[in-house]
């Protein structure tokens, strides 16, 4: 692992450690077009990896040219009767449930926050505007839970986005 990845690896256990006992993430990701996931961490030391493993079977492994575009195609308002755009992650065939623009709380830069479900799972998706993603697994079907994951999510790309990214 470079350095530059212990130190995302190391920033996401941190934010686990500050959030809420026990967390609402169970695994969080840093994702990049040129990179595919190169931060993961899961809640309590658990090994996040395998939440964004690649879909077998698809051709599109995170990082490579076949994912960044289905990833893109998420980002994208689809036709309005058209079916929910898909990802597929690990066994789990992810489905948009719903995209918004928000501000940072800290710099006010506009951001895409998209929650994908797959049943009664979910999983929020926040992206900067210089293509940085980050992935946080809901634990459970509890919709406190999903809340607590969205502010884990927006909270860790305030400090990216304060980064730079």
């Amino acid at each position: 692992m470079s350095p530059v990845t212990e130190q995302w690896a190391d920033e996401l256990t941190t934010h686990f450690a500050l959030g809420e006992e026990p967390s609402a993430v169970r695994a969080a990701a840093v994702y990049s077009a040129e990179s595919g996931f190169f931060a993961v961490a899961g809640r309590g030391g658990e090994d996040g990896r395998p939440h964004f493993a690649p879909a077998e079977g698809t051709g599109a492994q995170p990082g490579s040219d076949a994912f960044a575009p289905r990833l893109e195609a998420l980002w994208t308002g689809g036709a309005e009767h058209a079916p929910p755009p898909l990802l597929h992650l690990g066994e789990v065939v992810w489905r948009r449930e719903s995209l918004e623009q928000v501000a940072d709380a800290v710099t006010g830069t506009e951001l895409d926050l998209m929650l994908l479900r797959e049943g009664d799972r979910s999983m929020w998706v926040v992206r900067t505007r210089k293509g940085i993603c980050i992935f946080a697994l809901v634990d459970g079907a509890n919709e406190g839970h999903v809340a607590e994951a969205r502010s884990f999510a927006l909270d860790f790309d305030s400090f990216l986005v304060g980064q730079g990214y």
